[in-house]
């Protein structure tokens, strides 16, 4: 039996990448319409100290077309492109949401446009804490 490599997840995310990217060609040399395009890369969610930080690749998409909310524990991300050319207009839009890990301080979220890249930063509610509950007995 040959023997078996477990694949990092830098390797898988690498293959993701030329594959989208490899589609994102075939789009472009066969002039088809961006429906069949990808619009945005993947969502990514890290931690830096006290603050969630999600990176949304979106291309060459215009920052004024994209809104970010934060309702809860729930990020929704939403973007609308028109895009015109001779003969044809066309609307594509897509919708990420992503269910947060904890309790977001709404204040404090901040959203950069850099690049391409959508940076959100979301400071975590101070108490994290729950309360405990007592349990009489009847």
């Amino acid at each position: 039996m040959a023997d078996l490599k477990r694949w990092s997840r830098d390797e898988i995310s690498r293959m993701r990448s030329d594959v989208d990217r490899l589609f994102d060609d075939l789009c472009a040399d066969f002039n088809l319409p961006s429906l069949f395009c990808r619009m945005a890369g993947d969502l990514i969610l890290d931690e830096e100290d006290d603050t969630l930080v999600v990176r949304l690749e979106l291309g060459n998409m215009n920052p004024e077309d994209v809104h970010v909310s934060v309702m809860e524990r729930q990020l929704s991300i939403v973007a609308e492109t028109r895009q015109s050319g001779p003969g044809h207009a066309s609307t594509h839009s897509f919708h990420k949401e992503l269910r947060l890990p904890c309790r977001i301080d709404t204040d404090g979220v901040r959203a950069e446009f850099d690049d391409g890249v959508l940076v959100v930063r979301l400071p975590k509610c101070a108490d994290q804490s729950g309360q405990r509950i007592r349990i009489s007995r009847k």
